[in-house]
């Protein structure tokens, strides 16, 4: 039976070994040149950090034509020129009002009363003497209030007084005026506390303020310039310096015609002003009737109307008790404005430079615009107002 195993083979001379000797070695050459395989592990000796090559800003490109038209630049960017105060005539002139005053009452303290406008309550007393009035919407969206500054005029009572509002933390400063208010809301209240200026919070200043019988909480309290000027003087916080105020020019301005001009308040405070020729005022109307002051049964008028165009921002301060909340009526930057003198309307922009100084009206040539020496109306809008000055 033949052997079918597999038998070890065996060189048969010292010649083959040496040619499987040879054969071994090729072999053995070959692996040393081949790849390592997926699954083998290589550890490589670690090498020093190289320093990151510094990085260049590449040249910018030619720049391509532009595909759109370019945008105009608004008239805010453009730089305003800070005019140089024109020489005063006369030394005693109210930087409110432009008109000759008393030099004793230049330096006393300007006060910023503020007066409610329900319609139950008109006609409010003493608001026609006012320097200079600021109108405002209130929380509500139903009624405008006054900030009444009194510098040199005096009334023997200025009623009704009410509460202060976010408004009164920007205009107040700017006349360096005393705040005479019944109280505000907590969290209102406790910003007046952290400014600088003075304070007179019924609630803390009692003295100054007095009751009128036959009124509702609306109408009754009151005070008289003379009154809060005394107390001041008693609390060592009377003015002690001139206040800046604005510039002044009785020549009539070029305008756009502008015999009246409807402002669209709330339909419980729409307001409307007619230019008077005689006197060179416009005459104030409140829900299409002349608008009067009590204490001289006079209708209220002013020698500049100014609509003074700003953002209304809601806030979550509320107000009352219908959760009415508080408006921030931004009074900061510049804006859009229009002055109205002589019978005719200026385009203008408002900017405000400084916290303690007053905002002043720039027209289209960068030039502050002169008021008409006399009295003055602010009227605090929305930017999307629209202001007729027309008869229809």
């Amino acid at each position: 039976m033949t052997d079918t195993r597999c038998k070890r083979w065996r060189p048969r001379s010292r010649t083959g070994l040496l040619a499987l000797w040879i054969v071994l070695l090729v072999l053995a050459a070959a692996l040393a040149g081949c790849d390592v395989g997926e699954d083998a592990s290589v550890v490589l000796a670690p090498t020093a950090t190289r320093t990151p090559q510094p990085t260049f800003t590449p040249a910018p490109a030619e720049p391509s034509a532009p595909t759109e038209t370019p945008t105009r630049v608004p008239p805010t960017a453009i730089p305003f020129r800070t005019p140089t105060p024109a020489p005063t005539p006369d030394p005693n002139i109210s930087p409110l009002t432009g008109l000759e005053i008393d030099p004793e009452l230049l330096t006393r303290r300007v006060l910023a009363i503020r007066v409610g406008n329900d319609p139950s309550i008109r006609p409010q007393e003493g608001l026609g003497a006012a320097d200079i009035v600021y109108e405002e919407v209130m929380d509500g969206w139903s009624v405008t209030r006054f900030t009444a500054l009194f510098l040199d005029s005096d009334a023997a009572r200025v009623r009704p007084l009410r509460s202060a509002r976010l408004s009164n933390l920007t205009l107040v400063p700017q006349y360096d005026a005393a705040l005479v208010h019944t109280g505000a809301s907590d969290p209102i209240r406790w910003m007046i506390s952290q400014a600088t200026f003075v304070d007179l919070d019924e609630f803390f200043h009692p003295r100054p303020y007095a009751m009128l019988a036959g009124y509702d909480w609306r109408g009754r309290i009151y005070t008289s310039t003379d009154a809060v000027h005394t107390y001041l003087e008693s609390i060592g916080k009377q003015q002690d310096r001139l206040i800046e105020g604005y510039q002044f020019d009785p020549t009539p301005p070029s305008g756009e015609p502008a015999p009246l001009v409807r402002i669209p308040y709330p339909r419980s405070s729409v307001v409307h002003w007619e230019y008077d020729p005689a006197t060179g005022q416009y005459l104030r109307y409140v829900q299409g009737r002349a608008h009067t002051d009590a204490l001289t049964n006079e209708q209220i008028a002013a020698d500049n109307v100014i609509i003074f165009y700003t953002q209304h921002r809601a806030t979550d301060i509320v107000e009352d008790s219908l959760g009415s909340t508080a408006i921030d009526i931004v009074m900061a930057g510049s804006g859009r404005a229009e002055v109205i003198r002589d019978g005719v309307m200026i385009e203008a922009r408002w900017r405000r430079t400084a916290e303690d100084s007053p905002i002043l009206y720039w027209d289209r040539n960068m030039d502050v615009i002169p008021l008409r020496p006399g009295k003055t109306w602010i009227q605090l809008v929305p930017p999307d107002y629209q202001i007729a000055y027309d008869q229809d």
